[in-house]
C-alpha cells in the first residue's frame, strides 16, 4: 500500500489562520496597557525586531494578552531552573511589548515571567513575575545592540506588578 503525505493533499492557509487567531485574541484576551517605567527608542518596529531578533527575541502575539494599542510583542525564552514557593520551574521568558507614542517613538516595557506554553496556570497566576529583571534584561540587550533609549514613566492607571 502506498503512503500518502497528508500535506501534499491538504493545503491549510496558515497565514489566514494566524491572522484570524490574532483577531480572535484581540477580541477576547485584552488587557489595558500597564503603568510604569518604559524605555523609549527612536527606531521603527522592524528595526527593533531585527536588532533584538539577533539575540533570540521572537514574535509572541499568539501566546499573550493583547494590551491595547501595542505595536510590538516579543519574547526571549530561556531554560533556567528557578524554585518559587517550593516548585521548580525550568522555562522562563523576558516578555517585551512596545507602544508608539505621539512623537512616533516606541515605548518599550518588559517583564520576566514563566513561559506560558509550559507553565499555563502558574504563568497566568503570575508566579515568579519580575518587572525589574525584565527591564534590566531589556536594557542590557538594547545596550548590546547599540540602541539609544531614554527612560520615562507612563501612567495609565493600571499596573501588572
Amino acid at each position: 500500500m502506498a503512503s500518502i503525505n497528508l500535506w501534499d493533499v491538504v493545503h491549510i492557509p496558515f497565514d489566514v489562520v494566524r491572522r484570524g487567531y490574532r483577531q480572535f485574541r484581540k477580541a477576547l484576551f485584552t488587557a489595558p496597557r500597564p503603568s510604569g517605567e518604559y524605555l523609549v527608542v527612536d527606531r521603527s518596529v522592524p528595526e527593533i525586531e531585527a536588532a533584538l531578533g539577533a539575540y533570540s527575541f521572537a514574535p509572541n502575539w499568539e501566546f499573550s494578552y493583547y494590551e491595547r494599542g501595542e505595536v510590538l510583542n516579543l519574547a526571549r525564552v530561556v531554560y533556567e531552573r528557578n524554585t518559587v514557593d517550593g516548585t521548580t520551574y525550568h522555562w522562563w521568558q523576558t516578555h517585551l511589548r512596545g507602544w508608539r507614542n505621539d512623537a512616533g517613538r516606541i515605548e518599550l516595557h518588559a517583564h520576566w515571567e514563566l513561559e506560558p506554553t509550559e507553565n499555563g496556570n502558574a504563568h497566568i497566576d503570575g508566579t515568579g513575575f519580575d518587572f525589574d529583571r525584565g527591564m534590566n534584561t531589556l536594557q542590557s540587550f538594547l545596550d548590546e545592540a547599540e540602541i539609544d533609549y531614554e527612560k520615562t514613566t507612563v501612567d495609565t492607571g493600571t499596573s501588572h506588578e
